[in-house]
């Protein structure tokens, strides 16, 4: 022997060492080009609202504003509505919300939230939803000329 320890190079015996790869590098999709705010909705993005306990819901969508109470329900299109409010309602666990119509005929209707914080989304979602639809009723697109 030589004195060293190891395989001797020409033995039959001796287990060759398969030469060290690179690790496969993982593949990354690219990031796209502009990633949209999740804080506005797309335009193109039509929004709902609904509120409801027990008795009675709110519904706001792009067909305009639907009143349930206990089973009886009051359909607004857009078209025909002249404004909306909304406001607490007394004991401020409820969300009031009013339709008036053109001739000055109004409707209300009332949904109990469970807490505060229930009643502060409904009216940072109603907000939202509404601004979208009286917006575009506002401001309707521009024709071609």
């Amino acid at each position: 022997m030589n004195g060293q320890y190891g395989p001797v190079p020409g033995n039959p015996y001796a287990q060759p060492q398969p030469a060290p790869q690179p690790a496969p590098q993982p593949v990354y999709a690219q990031p796209p080009a502009y990633a949209p705010s999740y804080a506005q909705p797309p335009a193109h993005h039509n929004p709902e609202f609904l509120a409801a306990d027990s008795r009675s819901g709110i519904v706001v969508d792009e067909n305009g504003v639907t009143f349930d109470f206990e089973g009886q329900s009051a359909e607004f299109p857009w078209s025909e509505i002249q404004s909306i409010h909304s406001k607490p309602g007394v004991g401020g666990h409820r969300l009031m919300v009013a339709v008036v119509l053109p001739g000055g005929k109004f409707y209300e209707c009332g949904v109990k939230a469970r807490n505060s914080v229930t009643l502060n989304h409904w009216f940072r979602d109603l907000g939202h939803v509404l601004g979208v639809y009286l917006g575009r009723r506002d401001n309707p697109p521009l024709s071609p000329h």
